[in-house]
């Protein structure tokens, strides 16, 4: 990276952009009246992106507010957070004094990240969490409120100038920090070459940028080039497409091109090629010098020529280079025109003098400080094996890892795989590489390195290894059943000289396997982890009975599977689970039996403040998972939605697609309650195509019953009794709540004796589940298909039970079925009673369309004054967020306390207070703590 400095002397005037400044100039409005926003300006290379962000930089100045500005180098990509360390270092105060206002835990991944604090004291290594792969999450918080620190004075633009050359580590914690910014005044630019080697920056609005127009090329053309012969003119604008840098450069060399009549290479290629020309025109010293000068990464003009001195070529040499106008040194900083000039230069240069550069780039720069930097010139010299140059790109990959440059890990241990000659130690490294990329999100390129090592592996514990990338990755991008094949696979391998690991894999194999309904590795996973040899203190032992219970369900054998996971149910909790995914697989199998979701709940939650405070972003998604679902069971609806959209977002960040995949269900099936059938349908697809694309048929039930209970709310009756019939799964643990959907469904389409059979199978589960509110469902549903003279019987003691369990949406279907049964049998004036109790809940549920249908079912049984009713608690007006900002402040956390909860900015927890303070009736912090805020969850 390298700080841009003075705007270059390219045209100021910007013909035919006026659209795309248009859309600058309105993020740079709203960041003046205090709303953040962030942009993805990407085009092919010299179509006038920096020249865009140029424009910027000015309006912004002008208007007052703090610019901070930085640009990616090629070689650079490579050193974790390089690039956010010289965007920060833009900022013209101390910024090592806002690092101490964070929070703890951001403030030491922040500057474990740039590598100790910018005043130059060593900061902590944030080592705990980054083995945990979770840094780069934290990093990407405590970017996010660094940032809206900075803005609290002016309004914040920071520009990032050729992003795609910016190390992966700082763009993952800029989005991270865009994707959250609301009300800060903080506007980040991102601009990006289109190349098919490009990473693309997901989930930022993006402003492409085209060739100019005809007529803007011509007078741009004119502007720089007023002297051009119009045959040469006319042959410039054919050759350059709209591209403003060829308008500016293939003039310069049209004479002695000797232009082909086709076009047959990119526009990028022709620009460089004119580069090389004009390079090939200086003396040969300047050629060498900046040979070296383009294979450098940091712009340091003294490093340049302290490494050109070694190579007998005089500081003088940049004169001639200087004079053409390819490069500028000043201030100490050695900067190329254009990136492509820098690449011209290097390309036309062969590979002996490129190693030549990189072997005195690396004895130029201190063994000490800048070891990271010396190590990838060595490994850019370096023709074939070198185990010395390898050790050194291993230590690198170990510092990059404890400040969570995953990315940067990757890139380190593949290379030093590739200059390695011991053959064990290549297959270990390349694994440790697989494995990085996994923490990176790089689930391709995991697969692929993965796939390279195992052809060299030839020890257990190296399978084993790759067994779990290879789970890790189908679990991700393949498929919940081929992760289970893979980590059976891998404990299989390893089953004799290391039980306890095996066992492990084999857990969680089954538990992936089970996921995609694959009985058959089920079975083998369980099979083979009876067979082995644990010691009776092993952490897994407690859940060897609950993953048999797996085998069972996943073999319809749901009366044998009960006892199980009911067994393990009742130890769960006294259970202390050693490791994070044993606390998250507790609460799984909880989930799966159907027991005890104010345990789950507990477990949930607890999870979710314990990771919330560590910064485990990778493991918070889970525990949102398990905590949304826990609150859907429990009724409290409103906060499942604050909690799902938040899994949501993070699932999408983190790249936990099956995850993600669960949340848009939930979101759907909340979404069918309140009525909304656009997000409905929109969220649930989503579930269902994954669940069809990955072979996760839990994913795709949960789609489809979040359709099916829409239609069911819309009175498609016949819509939502063929949904369910098709896609309802008798072992799933969603089939105990969905079963009551396919009745409702079923007996208004005069099809009840279609919906016996399911109902027997969930009578088997509830049997062995012995939860109230289960039982409660399922009298519901038989007093719904049974005879009338049991009907009454039955829903009557539906609602005894109900009242001993806490599940206010299951008690209110109840009452709306009790009281529409009632009407059916002209008792219209003991039907109104059960009819006011749902409708009542359901409004306060904000079931939107179970409460029209309470209202309907009131009017017909002769209640006139049936209306809308009011929301009489303060809180109902609040939206999801405000609503989780007060109850948190209530509790006398502070803003930024509650941010780095939410993992949104301090700024937007204020605006959050801001509105919701009128709507409460209240003025102070310390008149919340007084409210019922719970009444409207």
């Amino acid at each position: 990276m390298t700080a841009r400095g003075d705007i270059p002397r390219v045209v100021r005037v910007l013909y035919g952009r006026t659209a795309e400044i248009a859309v600058i100039d309105r993020l740079l409005a709203g960041a003046r009246q205090g709303t953040s926003g962030a942009l993805c300006v990407h085009g092919e290379a010299g179509i006038g992106k920096s020249a865009l962000l140029d424009h910027a930089a000015r309006a912004a100045s002008a208007a007052g507010m703090r610019v901070l500005r930085a640009v990616g180098t090629e070689t650079e990509a490579e050193l974790p957070f390089a690039g956010l360390h010289l965007l920060l270092n833009a900022y013209d105060g101390r910024l090592d004094d806002r690092l101490a206002e964070l929070a703890a835990p951001q403030a030491a991944a922040l500057r474990a990240a740039l590598g100790g604090t910018l005043d130059g004291t060593p900061g902590d290594t944030c080592g705990g969490v980054a083995a945990k792969g979770e840094g780069r999450f934290l990093i990407g918080l405590a970017t996010l409120t660094l940032l809206s620190d900075l803005a609290e004075d002016r309004p914040l633009v920071c520009l990032v100038d050729d992003a795609q050359w910016v190390d992966q580590a700082s763009v993952q914690a800029l989005v991270f920090a865009a994707r959250r910014l609301r009300c800060e005044g903080v506007i980040l630019v991102f601009a990006l070459r289109d190349d098919p080697e490009t990473v693309p920056i997901r989930g930022i609005p993006e402003l492409p940028v085209a060739g100019l127009a005809e007529r803007d090329a011509a007078a741009l053309l004119a502007d720089l080039s007023p002297e051009l012969p119009a045959r040469v003119r006319a042959r410039v604008l054919a050759e350059a497409g709209g591209n403003p840098l060829a308008l500016i450069e293939l003039p310069r060399s049209a004479a002695g091109e000797g232009w082909s009549p086709v076009r047959p290479l990119p526009i990028g290629h022709r620009v460089r090629r004119a580069f090389v020309t004009q390079i090939e025109r200086l003396p040969a010293r300047t050629r060498s010098l900046l040979t070296v000068a383009a294979a450098d990464d940091s712009g340091e003009a003294a490093v340049v020529l302290r490494a050109a001195r070694m190579l007998a070529i005089p500081v003088g040499a940049i004169e001639p280079a200087e004079r053409a106008g390819l490069v500028t040194v000043t201030g100490g900083v050695l900067r190329f025109r254009h990136p492509l000039v820098r690449s011209a230069a290097y390309q036309r240069a062969v590979q002996a003098e490129r190693s030549a550069a990189h072997r005195a780039l690396a004895r130029a720069w201190d063994e000490d400080q800048d070891a990271d930097r010396r190590a990838w010139q060595l490994a850019a010299a370096a023709t074939g094996p070198d185990d010395e140059v390898a050790d050194l790109l291993e230590r690198t990959a170990r510092r990059a890892a404890e400040r969570s440059g995953h990315a940067a890990v990757v890139a380190a241990y593949e290379r030093a795989a590739q200059l390695t000659t011991d053959p064990r130690e290549v297959v270990r490294r390349g694994a440790a590489a697989a494995l990085a990329a996994t923490d990176a999100g790089q689930f391709d390129r995991a697969a692929e390195l993965t796939e390279r090592v195992a052809r060299s592996a030839g020890e257990p514990a190296d399978h084993a290894l790759l067994a779990v990338v290879r789970g890790l990755v189908e679990f991700e991008c393949g498929s919940p059943r081929e992760s289970g094949r893979a980590l059976i696979s891998g404990a299989r391998r390893v089953a004799e000289v290391q039980p306890g690991w095996s066992g492990k894999l084999l857990v969680i194999g089954v538990h992936n396997a089970w996921h995609g309904g694959d009985a058959r590795s089920v079975a083998d996973g369980v099979a083979r982890l009876r067979e082995l040899p644990l010691s009776p203190d092993d952490p897994i032992v407690p859940y060897i009975g609950a993953v048999e219970a797996l085998n069972r369900l996943v073999s319809d054998d749901v009366p044998g599977a009960y006892p199980l996971l009911r067994s393990f149910a009742a130890r769960a909790r006294d259970l202390v689970p050693e490791t994070d995914w044993l606390r998250q697989f507790t609460a799984q199998l909880l989930l799966i039996a159907g027991q005890d979701p104010a345990l789950v709940h507990e477990l949930a939650a607890a999870m979710v403040a314990d990771w919330r405070g560590t910064g485990q972003i990778g493991h918070l998604t889970v525990g949102l998972h398990h905590l949304a679902y826990a609150q859907i069971l429990l009724g409290r609806h409103k906060v499942a939605a604050v909690t799902a959209a938040e899994g949501l977002q993070l699932a999408t960040d983190t790249g936990h697609s099956p995850i993600a995949a669960h949340f848009s269900s939930w979101l759907g099936w909340l979404a069918a309650l309140e009525g909304d059938e656009e997000r409905c349908r929109a969220l649930a697809n989503e579930g269902i195509r994954y669940g069809e694309d990955h072979q996760s048929p839990h994913s795709v039930l949960s789609g489809q019953w979040a359709l099916a209970l829409l239609d069911l709310g819309l009175g498609r009756h016949r819509a939502a009794f063929d949904r369910m019939s098709e896609h309802w799964r008798g072992w799933s643990f969603v089939a105990g709540r969905s079963v009551a959907d396919l009745v409702d469904a079923a007996v208004r389409v005069d099809r009840a004796d279609a919906a016996r059979g399911p109902l027997a199978q969930a009578e088997e589960w509830t049997a062995g589940c012995e939860e109230e509110w289960a039982a409660a469902i399922l009298l519901r549903c038989r007093a719904m298909l049974g005879p009338a003279d049991s009907a009454e019987a039955l829903f009557t003691e539906a609602l005894s039970l109900h009242q001993k369990s806490d599940q206010p949406y299951e008690q209110a279907r109840t009452w709306l079925a009790y009281g529409e049964w009632l009407r059916r049998r002209r008792r219209k004036h003991e039907a109104r009673a059960p009819l006011r109790n749902a409708l009542e809940s359901f409004e306060r549920l904000g079931a939107r369309l179970w409460a029209e249908r309470a209202r309907l079912e009131l009017r017909a049984a002769g209640e006139r004054t049936a209306a809308r009713r009011p929301k009489t608690e303060a809180a109902a007006s609040l939206t999801p967020q405000e609503l989780q900002v007060a109850r948190l402040a209530a509790t006398g956390a502070t803003n930024r306390d509650i941010a780095a909860q939410l993992l949104i900015s301090p700024r937007t927890v204020g605006r959050h207070l801001y509105n919701a303070f009128p709507k409460l009736g209240v003025s102070t912090r310390a008149e919340l703590a007084s409210l019922d805020l719970d009444a409207a969850l």
